[in-house]
């Protein structure tokens, strides 16, 4: 705790405590905010989803912005914007002032977890795909946000082998790997690989 209220007020004080959730999905695409320009760029639609509570969303298994990570995040902006640096630490900001840091989400034990769309969701394809590939983003054609669409699509079949969802996250099976190198993203780790193997021939389950 004391550690965390002398941090000084920069980006990457705001990427560790406030945007730790949003960075799970927001380093790729038009909806980007890793870099303090491409936050300042979207920082309207960032407030507003923070402010509105739907960022991050409830499928993502974080919590919303607490009070102190708002503040941070505001301040931030606000200093960016106005070209001016009035607070310099974390303990400046009265809504820190005894605040918790945030919690770091729980490690997935992917053999345990139910086979759902909405844990595969959650769990692989929210921080792996949908910066992407989600219906409002550059690869909407291919939208992974919605299991119909992903069933109309073809994008699953009858087995893993044959469903080009699975088939694009194995390295050399297809021309095109995901997520692909130049997006920054981790490949799906072998846990994530056989959760989705599994969920797709148990029947692809909402």
């Amino acid at each position: 705790l004391a550690q965390m209220s002398e941090m000084d007020l920069n980006f990457e004080t705001v990427k560790k405590i406030s945007l730790s959730a949003c960075l799970e999905c927001h380093t790729t695409g038009s909806h980007s905010i890793d870099t303090p320009e491409k936050l300042l760029e979207h920082k309207g639609d960032v407030l507003d989803s923070v402010h509105n509570k739907t960022m991050p969303p409830k499928s993502s298994g974080y919590a919303n912005l607490n009070e102190c990570q708002t503040k941070i995040l505001e301040t931030w902006i606000e200093d960016r914007t106005q070209n001016r640096s009035t607070v310099s630490k974390v303990k400046d900001i009265a809504a820190c002032v005894g605040a918790k840091p945030p919690e770091a989400k729980p490690k997935t034990d992917f053999a345990t977890l139910e086979l759902s769309y909405e844990n595969l969701k959650r769990e692989i394809l929210a921080p792996k795909c949908l910066s992407c590939h989600a219906t409002d983003s550059p690869g909407y054609q291919y939208a992974l946000d919605d299991l119909e669409r992903m069933i109309g699509n073809e994008l699953i079949l009858a087995t893993a082998d044959e469903s080009p969802l699975y088939q694009v996250t194995i390295p050399g099976r297809v021309k095109y790997f995901m997520p692909p190198k130049k997006s920054g993203l981790q490949p799906l780790t072998p846990e994530e690989t056989d959760y989705l193997k599994r969920w797709i021939e148990a029947g692809a389950k909402p």
